[in-house]
């Protein structure tokens, strides 16, 4: 029954719903939230599905990190000083996942390095910015709702960059208290703040439109 409902799954159809309600598709890092949160509410719906056939969910995954990073990359760029730079990211990671979609054997296996290039460029293009805005002494822009839009998925892409990346089946399966699995509790805390944070976002998002108004 876990695989078809359980704590992720909701929460991921509540941020769906929740961002729906709030923002407006108008403004392109609202629809661009929209789209990343549609992403992975169809990969959590069909997952239920391939395990409901007893079907490998490893291609099905791996297309949907694709549009997830790449939909996260295109959000994060259009906010950042040097967007040029993003756009080269941007490509690169395409050329890179479509080459393992692509030449991989196993046409049904997840592409882990995929997630994980996809996760590094943000990353890198993150802290660039970063970098960037405190040498302008630009302290306000690290106290902006869209900084923490921005920051959302930072501990999501290098917790599971690190989980994914060393591909250790003896590492994810150990079972670290209460017969939980090191993969299951990275999974599960990631995927919290991940979403608590967007959230938070669209929550602040809302609240300050409606104190601009007024």
């Amino acid at each position: 029954m876990l695989n078809f409902i359980n704590p992720i799954k909701v929460i991921v159809l509540f941020s769906f719903v929740f961002a729906l309600l709030r923002l407006n598709w108008r403004n392109k890092n609202h629809l661009y939230l929209i789209l990343i949160l549609a992403v992975c509410l169809i990969t959590e719906c069909v997952n239920s599905v391939l395990s409901l056939l007893d079907l490998s969910n490893g291609l099905a995954i791996s297309i949907s990190i694709i549009f997830h990073d790449c939909f996260w990359i295109l959000l994060l760029r259009r906010n950042l000083s040097y967007q040029l730079t993003a756009t080269a990211g941007l490509g690169l990671f395409l050329l890179f996942a479509a080459g393992q979609l692509i030449l991989m054997e196993s046409a049904f296996a997840f592409r882990y390095y995929s997630y994980t290039i996809g996760a590094f460029i943000y990353i890198v293009l993150f802290l660039n910015e970063n970098f960037h805005q405190l040498k302008k002494e630009n302290l306000s822009f690290f106290f902006s709702n869209t900084y923490l839009l921005l920051f959302a998925p930072v501990l999501f892409f290098i917790d599971l960059s690190l989980l994914f990346g060393f591909e250790n089946r003896s590492l994810t399966s150990t079972k670290i208290f209460h017969g939980i699995k090191f993969y299951d509790f990275v999974i599960y805390f990631v995927n919290v703040v991940y979403y608590s944070l967007i959230n938070v976002y669209i929550y602040r998002e809302k609240k300050m439109k409606t104190w601009a108004i007024s």
